[in-house]
C-alpha cells in the first residue's frame, strides 16, 4: 500500500522532461574515438518519439538511427523525495541498460547528471547535460571524465528539432 506522501507525489505533475513529449528530428554529432586525444567527429541523423508516464514522473524516448541500423531508448525516473532524476540508456543491439546517471535541474533550465561507467576498459564518470531548451528545440550532450570530474571531454552532441 502506498503512503499518503507517495500518492500525493504521484498525483502532482512533474514537469522536468515534459518539454520532450512529441516527435523529433535529431542531428547527432559524435566523436569517433572518445578519450583518444583526437577531434575527428562524424554526424548522423535520428528520429525520436518521447512520452511520459505517472504524470511526468517517468520520461521515455525511443530514438531510431537509420544510417547506423539500431535504435535506443532513454528512461528517466524522477525521485520526488530527492527531487532528482535517474537516467538509463538501452541500445537495441545489446538489450542491456547502461549504468545510470543521476542529476538535477539547475539555474538557466540546465539539467546535469553524472554517474560512474567503464568505457573501453577505462573507468570514467559519464555526464549528460540538457540545455538550450525551447518549445521547438533542445540540446543534449554527453561527456566523459577520467579524473573524477575535474576535466571533461564532450563526445556526443544531439540537437533536437521538434517535428510535432
Amino acid at each position: 500500500m502506498l503512503s499518503p506522501h507517495r500518492i500525493e507525489a504521484l498525483e502532482k505533475r512533474t514537469s522536468g522532461f515534459d518539454f520532450l513529449i512529441g516527435e523529433w528530428s535529431v542531428a547527432n554529432r559524435r566523436l569517433r574515438r572518445p578519450l583518444s586525444g583526437t577531434s575527428d567527429w562524424y554526424e548522423t541523423p535520428a528520429t525520436a518519439r518521447s512520452s511520459t508516464l505517472h504524470n511526468g514522473a517517468i520520461s521515455i524516448d525511443e530514438m531510431w538511427y537509420p544510417d547506423l541500423g539500431f535504435a535506443g531508448a532513454s528512461i528517466r525516473v524522477h525521485d520526488p523525495a530527492a527531487d532528482d532524476w535517474t537516467i538509463y540508456w538501452v541500445k537495441s543491439r545489446t538489450g542491456h541498460l547502461q549504468p545510470p546517471v543521476r542529476g538535477v535541474w539547475g539555474p538557466g533550465n540546465v539539467f546535469t547528471a553524472t554517474g560512474p561507467d567503464i568505457f573501453e576498459g577505462t573507468r570514467i564518470v559519464a555526464r549528460y547535460r540538457w540545455h538550450s531548451i525551447s518549445a521547438q528545440a533542445a540540446t543534449w550532450e554527453q561527456a566523459f571524465s577520467v579524473d573524477g570530474g575535474l576535466t571533461w571531454e564532450t563526445n556526443w552532441v544531439m540537437t533536437w528539432a521538434r517535428v510535432r
